[in-house]
């Protein structure tokens, strides 16, 4: 009967350690996002959700400032070249 207390005693120390490293593991994850967070804003890095073009599901896209007006700035040349009229010749 005492082994059984034993043995009971020392599985709920067992367990309740476990519960406890998880506890720390969950908080130093949520201190790395944070890090993560703030050392994107110090360099100019933007996040989004988005999706892709035929998919309803969104994905987090991070990108420099620089990146997005490099991309704005390709659309609207696409967007100005699709607009110009062409000239077609008949041959």
């Amino acid at each position: 009967m005492r082994k059984h207390i034993i043995y009971l005693v020392t599985a709920l120390l067992f367990l309740s350690g476990c519960e406890s490293s998880q506890d720390m593991f969950k908080r130093q994850q949520a201190l790395n996002v944070e890090q993560n967070e703030m050392l994107a804003e110090e360099q100019g890095v933007r996040c989004e959700m988005m999706s892709r073009t035929g998919s309803n599901r969104k994905t987090k896209v991070c990108r420099t400032i620089e990146q997005i007006k490099k991309d704005e700035e390709v659309a609207q040349n696409t967007l100005k070249r699709l607009r110009k009229p062409e000239i077609t010749r008949d041959n």
